[in-house]
């Protein structure tokens, strides 16, 4: 077991979330004014390679940076379907507003259907008072194929699908501090449950990390944050199948917004990431290694009305390693659509 003190993380998520679920239902001063809204999405993307396009998806900051993953020789080309609804329940508070929200999101793949996959998120956002909100959110991503891999626990190295299930808890504060200036402090826990074969890999983690937004001018907008995030497996001391994925990690995001015009407006963001493994097992790969990823993200979105928007963008990974023949590069191009009711 993870020897943290933040244990208790997922907790207080989870007993936060009722409380306001509690208030939403039964608090004698519920306002009236409460509402209910809708955005449905859809993207196409294309990708060079399907065995990263769920991990280089999400290493954006509000999704999972440390999500794993296999490289593979074979870079399968794909076109994948991602299909999302997010429904939120918006009720006014005397400290400013609360907002719940659920959302589930697909992914189908054209060619390769093993990689098929769901993510399913649930949030609240909380006024403390008109200069500070508070975000917790659980998100859940069940029986995600990595690729096949070499299991260790036979003694046959045998090759396996390895399959990982990840539970995420994660709380945010943010305070407006001047006019221009936005700070956040972010926080996460983490479960990833393998499939037996890889048992020995099921990993805790703990990330913790602050984000400044400056809006520059009315019209541009600049975005800077750095995440640090330990992750303890389960094999960290077991030297009989010497496959200990125990890792922390560095990552650093910078980005920015500019509005074009009323309907026009455009993102781009690079991020870095560092994940060195911790393993001291005589004979494990890990032992040593480290992986370094660079990635940037450019999108336009055009705002056909406040309710409809379109969304074209282009993102560019590139993974280098202590091991080349681990190196690999993934590029995806994606178009889409939001909708909200």
């Amino acid at each position: 077991m993870m020897r943290y003190p933040h244990v208790l993380f997922p907790y207080l998520c989870r007993a936060a979330l009722w409380g306001v679920l509690a208030n939403l239902m039964c608090g004698p001063d519920r306002p009236a004014q409460a509402e209910w809204s809708a955005v449905a999405e859809q993207k196409t993307s294309y990708t060079s390679d399907a065995f990263q396009f769920s991990s280089a998806r999400r290493l954006r900051l509000t999704e999972d940076p440390s999500q794993p993953t296999v490289v593979s020789a074979d870079k399968p080309e794909d076109v994948i379907w991602e299909p999302a609804l997010e429904v939120t329940h918006s009720t006014p508070t005397a400290q400013g507003k609360n907002e719940l929200s659920v959302k589930a999101q697909g992914a189908i793949y054209t060619k390769n259907p093993i990689f098929n996959h769901a993510d399913y998120r649930i949030q609240d956002r909380f006024s403390l008072d008109r200069e500070t909100s508070v975000l917790v959110r659980y998100r859940y991503v069940p029986n995600l194929f990595l690729g096949p891999n070499f299991e260790r626990r036979t003694g046959t190295r045998s090759i396996q699908e390895e399959r990982v299930s990840s539970h995420h808890w994660r709380a945010e504060i943010e305070r407006r501090l001047t006019d221009s200036v936005t700070g956040t402090l972010i926080t996460r826990y983490g479960l990833r449950r393998y499939n037996d074969s890889f048992a020995e890999r099921n990993t805790n983690f703990f990330t913790l990390g602050p984000r400044v937004d400056y809006r520059v001018l009315d019209w541009l907008s600049v975005t800077l944050t750095y995440l640090y995030e330990r992750g303890l497996a389960d094999g960290h001391k077991d030297t009989q199948f010497a496959d200990d994925v125990s890792y922390y990690l560095h990552m650093v995001s910078a980005g920015t917004e500019v509005r074009l015009n009323r309907q026009w407006d455009l993102g781009f963001t690079y991020i870095h990431r560092r994940k060195t493994f911790t393993s001291g097992l005589a004979g494990d790969t890990h032992v040593g290694r480290f992986d370094a990823t660079h990635q940037g993200i450019a999108e336009l979105r055009y705002h056909m009305s406040t309710a409809a928007t379109v969304m074209l963008s282009f993102q560019y990974g590139k993974r280098t390693s202590t091991n080349a023949l681990r190196d690999f590069q993934d590029s995806i191009l994606s178009i889409g659509g939001q909708y909200r009711f």
